[in-house]
This record gives C-alpha cells, structure tokens and sequence, in this order.
C-alpha cells in the first residue's frame, strides 16, 4: 500500500500534467490577445495570490491538484456574458460586454487554437518524456535479432534483421503495437509483413493451433529450497473468482507438496474442472484454500523472438513520435475489447485514485533509483498521450466538444443557439459525471482488495 509520501508524487505528476495542459490554453490566449482574469495553481481556498502587471491574478491554492485558466467571458458561449462591471476574482478589472478581449468576442480560428493547445502540449511533453526514457534508458524496437531454433516463427520464415511492420492489419511501429496484437488479438493465421535487411518486404504467414489446458492460473517463483511464492495472479484463476494473491507460498494441492514436483504437477493435470484442497502460508498464517483449476483456451506459442533494444538518439527520436500515436491506438483497442465484452471494465479502466496509487507503489517499491525513474517516466508519458486524448473526445465538457461546435459554426458560419449548446452541455457532464462515479468506484474497489 502506498504511503503517504508516494501518494503526494503521485497527485504531483497528475498535477503538473494538468498544469502543462492549462499552459497551453494560458500562454495561446495570450498571445492571441485573450483576456485572461487568472491563472490558478491546485484546488480549493486561496494560499497565495499576486496581480501582476498585465492584469492576470495568479494564485496557489490548498488542495495539491489541478490547475485552472480563466478566460475573461469564457462561459459567455454557454451561459450569459458577465454584467457590466463585474469582475468574477476579487481585484480585477471590471469586464465590458464589448471588450474585444472576451473570449467569445474572439474569432473562431483564434478559440480553436487555444481551445487545442491545452491537448496538443500534453502530447508535446510526452514525446519529450518518451524521449528521455528512451534515450536514457534504451527502447525495445519491432526488430528480430533472433529467432528460437525449430520454432514456429523460424518455419515460416521470420530471421534476424526482419523488422515487423505489419501483422494481418495491425500496423506496427512499436512494441507497444507489437504487445497488443500478439497479447488482445492473437490468431490462427496470422500474416507477418516483415522488411528484411535487405530492404525487401515480404509476408509470411505462420498457422498456430488453440491448446486447451486447465492450470491454477499464477505464475510463480522457484526457490532453490524448492519453495513456491506466487508471483502474479490471473483474473481467470479459480474459474474467474481468484483465491490466491501475491506473496502466498504454496506448500501442497490435495495433500502432495510442492517439494515433489513430479507428484504435485501429476496431481495437477488429474483435476481438470474438479476442486481440491490447496495448503498455503499468507502472512505467516497456515490456510487452506477450496481451489478450483481454470479452463484456458490459447494458442501455441509460435517461439520465443529476440528483439533489438537500443539507447541510440536517431531511433529513441522516431520512437518518441511513434509512441503517443501507439497509445492512442492501443487506448481505441481496449475500449473496444470493453464494450465487446472481451475483458471486464475493472481490468481495463483506471482513475485518478489508481494513477495515484500505481505512481506510489513504485515510489515505495524495492527497486533501484534508475529503475524507479524508468518507471515513472513511462507512467508520465503514458498519463500525459491519456489527458491529451481524453480532452479531444467530442463530450462536453472536454475541449474536443468546443473544438466540434466552432467547427460546426465555422461551417454554417453563425452561432448555434445557446439552448442547444446548453443540452448537450447538460446530457454531456451527467455521462461524465456518471463515468467519473464508476471510475472511482472501480479505483476503491481495487485499493481496498489490496
């Protein structure tokens, strides 16, 4: 569980991911000539504020998350323009309805690239972040270096060199791309579009059969004293109803230990669908679980591939761009996989509360500095493409929608009515607000079966 030091690092990265976001609406407006009543740094009652030369309060508040920009007749597209005189901080200047300055009595193309700015820096500062990942870490690349003899993958003709840059119609730019097809859509026939080191392309197609087995559904470390400590838990374990969690050694199954691994393995393949008694230690107590093996229906391995891996600028660079792009993709993939039903919304949708509490677990964690920093780099990244991404969605109240309904008004070059914008504006925060519910109900629910 995460202390409380790993918690504030994580409401910190959160909160500087939303401050680049609001710098982005912040530093446009400006430039475009945008009056900007204040610029606020956290949540919550006001802890410092200053008014500076142009105008603009700025101020940082208690509650250690988020950010704010408000533009001067910001919500005049929605609601009514600001009466005469009527300053929405205390000690700003009073706002006219006819000041040019009012975000609604700017041009539209000028709203629009505010509007995208605040999406389009959460995408720069992930590539910045992938960047220095890569650069200073290494990235695995879509490119053999080798491939396990007699396998599957070497009988249909993949070889060292070969760049992977398509399988059946999933475009491959990274691993990340390469991960999603091989782990979510595996298939029988699968059609490899492979550039050799030659330059040529060519398809090979590589035919793997499903292998059904029943397994407890962990995976687990040897000890040379041959104990078994379970190491990772599959949802699917217990017929979909987990019993064992990480941590717990496994000392028998229906009386054999684990010490006769022959006998236990034996044992094992035996059960098929039947329950049997399985003796554990957790937390220094004996217990004795009711487990059930699970049916799993998967395809052959097709062999293992030695992939390149490189800290080289020229190939961090293309994969910095290359990346945010596969995470968008991969994003489309597993809400599809969510709303077909492919896997549960627990297992796939996480929150601010699960954000948080994944960023304190690797503060807290054993690891090394250098991998810990690894770690948090990729979270920051992968965090920052999910922000930009979600605030392009065309859903009020996220930017995407604003950027939709100035491009609807661009297009028949008039105002939509303001009670047409209210209804969707309306409809559109009750979904997100119902979204949010769910997400922190499905974010508590995991915290507290930790």
């Amino acid at each position: 569980m995460s202390t409380v030091f790993g918690i504030l690092v994580g409401l910190l990265i959160l909160s500087i991911m939303m401050l680049v976001h609001e710098l982005g609406h912040f530093l446009a407006g400006r430039a475009l000539g945008f009056k900007i009543i204040s610029f606020n740094l956290f949540m919550g009652p006001i802890l410092y504020k200053k008014t500076c030369k142009d105008g603009v309060v700025f101020t940082i508040r208690l509650i250690p998350m988020g950010a704010s920009v408000e533009f001067a007749g910001e919500d005049s597209g929605i609601n009514e323009l600001p009466e005469e005189g009527d300053g929405k901080e205390e000690g700003t200047a009073p706002i006219s309805p006819d000041d040019p300055g009012l975000f609604y009595n700017r041009p539209r193309w000028a709203r629009a690239i505010v509007v995208a700015m605040g999406p389009l820096v959460n995408f720069l500062t992930a590539f910045l972040a992938f960047l220095i990942l890569f650069a200073s870490f290494g990235v695995s690349l879509p490119i053999i270096e080798g491939v396990e003899a007699n396998s599957l993958a070497e009988k249909a003709g993949l070889q060292p060199g070969d760049q992977i840059i398509q399988i059946n119609d999933a475009k491959i730019s990274t691993i990340l791309d390469y991960s999603m097809v091989e782990n979510f859509k595996p298939q029988e026939g699968q059609i490899y579009k492979v550039r050799g080191a030659d330059g040529q392309v060519r398809e090979l197609r590589i035919e793997r059969k499903f292998i059904e087995s029943y397994r407890m559904g962990i995976t687990y470390t040897p000890r040379p004293d041959g104990r078994m400590i379970v190491s990772h838990v599959d949802p699917r374990s217990n017929e979909g109803s987990p019993l064992l969690k990480v941590g717990d050694e496994i000392l028998s199954a229906g009386g054999i230990s684990v010490k006769d691994k022959e006998a236990f393995d034996a044992f094992l393949a035996k059960q098929q669908a039947n329950s049997f008694d399985l003796e554990i230690v957790r937390e220094g107590q004996n217990k004795t679980l009711d487990m059930t093996l699970s049916h799993f229906r998967e395809l052959e391995p097709m062999g293992q591939l030695q992939l390149a891996f490189t800290r080289n600028f020229g190939a961090s660079l293309q994969q910095a761009l290359a990346y945010p792009v596969s995470v968008v993709r991969s994003t489309f993939q597993g809400l599809g996989m969510i709303f077909s039903g492919e896997i549960a919304a627990k297992d796939g949708l996480s929150g601010p509360v699960g954000i948080v509490a994944m960023v304190g677990d690797v503060v807290e964690g054993d690891a090394q500095v250098a991998e810990k920093l690894s770690q948090l780099l990729l979270y920051f990244a992968y965090i920052s493409v999910a922000v930009g991404f979600t605030n392009l969605l065309p859903i009020p109240p996220f930017d995407g929608f604003h950027l939709l309904v100035l491009a609807i008004e661009g297009t028949i070059r008039r105002d939509l009515p303001e009670k047409v914008k209210e209804a969707f504006s309306m409809v559109g925060l009750a979904l997100i607000l119902l979204l949010v519910i769910y997400v922190f109900y499905i974010d508590l629910s995991k915290l507290f079966a930790r």
